[in-house]
């Protein structure tokens, strides 16, 4: 049956399709730009937390995979992996104009037959494609089941199930209609990878929780760490770097690493110098960055990063190591809105610390610079585009 072509972007029944849905993460905010752009938009992902999406995406509908009825599946993410691929091919698309899959794993091996597949790829799997630094999991880290069913899987069916899962994922990407790069690194990622030639659409950075906080244009004397705190984000660096300098530092966020950053505080005596904030809410965090010297990102091999975005929208500079999508996002000249670092390393860092003066930096031109990524300018680009792909079909 041929489909009506439908002109306004919210008569466009879209599928969306994610990773599985259970915190808040990059991804999860780059769901709710595509939302944004499609209000009868449905999600489509192979489990999901209903209590997260009934307060992160109210009053959109979600379906789920038979992974939803699987025991402990947050606490077993990693050995239930195996089935993902599964997952995802067994969703049907009926009644739809359009597929849009944002994925950094498994979403893009959804199967459409009549309809055109839009893939956001935040990255290709960096699992599969970039294992250096980004291991699934460190199973000394793991208790219990989760340890024991995790070493079954990395001993036994990791080698020859990622072989396959190299060939699958390399399938998909072909099936795709049309793949939208989040950054330029990726696209050259994409290209290296798949062999396809992406499209480049910057992520939506909300700063709407900006409004109810007052303008800060003065610093006070610490720096900051806003993200997941794991192992390859870089947040021992940061820690050893300000210790060196001899400046405070506060961490907000948490993640697997926590108690092992805790300990290196403890190990490096200086609890007075770092302090753990934990999970904050999105007008704390802004709150803090508005206020902050400047906000630490030494991350390597970053996609994009919203993260960086957002200290700039609150008027704060980012000193940031020099790789990934932030030298796409952060600028050192006209206007100068951040510094880069460029050996990895906490000397080096520590060195840019005793140096840095935030009056060196107009927080004006930081706020300019971020809104380049507004969410509006994400809506108005992504329903063209596939508005674009509808009307060539």
């Amino acid at each position: 049956m041929k489909r009506k072509l439908r002109n306004r972007a919210a008569d466009i029944k879209v599928a969306v399709v994610t990773d599985p849905l259970y915190k808040r993460g990059g991804a999860e905010d780059h769901v709710r730009g595509i939302l944004a752009a499609f209000p009868k938009a449905e999600l489509f992902t192979a489990y999901y937390d209903p209590k997260f999406t009934d307060d992160y995406y109210p009053h959109v509908k979600v379906h789920h995979s038979f992974m939803q009825y699987l025991p402990k599946k947050f606490d077993l993410k990693y050995p239930y992996m195996v089935f993902l691929p599964g997952a995802y091919r067994s969703f049907k698309f009926d009644n739809f104009d359009v597929v849009v899959s944002i994925s950094i794993s498994f979403a893009k091996f959804a199967k459409t037959k009549n309809i055109p597949h839009v893939n956001i790829c935040m990255s290709p799997p960096k699992f599969l494609w970039q294992k250096e630094g980004r291991t699934l999991k460190d199973k000394n880290k793991l208790t219990g089941l989760n340890k024991f069913l995790f070493s079954i899987y990395s001993a036994i069916v990791e080698p020859s199930l990622e072989k396959k899962w190299k060939k699958w994922d390399l399938e998909a990407a072909k099936r795709c209609t049309k793949m939208i790069a989040t950054s330029n690194v990726v696209k050259e990622r994409i290209k290296k990878i798949y062999g396809i030639d992406a499209d480049v659409i910057y992520p939506p950075v909300d700063t709407k929780p900006l409004e109810k906080i007052k303008k800060v244009n003065r610093k006070e004397n610490w720096f900051l760490y806003s993200g997941r705190v794991e192992t390859y984000k870089g947040v021992k660096l940061a820690i050893e770097a300000c210790v060196k300098a001899g400046v405070p530092l506060k961490v907000v966020g948490k993640g697997d690493d926590l108690d092992g950053m805790q300990q290196l505080v403890q190990k490096l005596n200086a609890k007075g110098y770092v302090k753990f904030l934990g999970y904050v809410s999105d007008e704390e965090k802004f709150d803090l960055m508005s206020r902050a010297q400047a906000l630490l990102f030494p991350v390597r091999h970053e996609d994009f990063g919203i993260v960086p975005v957002e200290a700039n929208a609150s008027g704060t500079p980012v000193i940031a190591f020099k790789e990934g999508g932030v030298l796409e996002t952060i600028s050192e000249s006209n206007p100068k809105t951040g510094i880069f670092f460029e050996k990895y390393s906490s000397d080096e860092l520590a060195k840019i610390l005793k140096k840095f003066k935030a009056t060196d930096f107009d927080p004006d031109n930081c706020r300019k610079q971020a809104n380049n990524f507004a969410p509006e300018i994400f809506v108005y680009k992504l329903q063209n585009y596939v508005k674009d792909i509808l009307q060539k079909k």
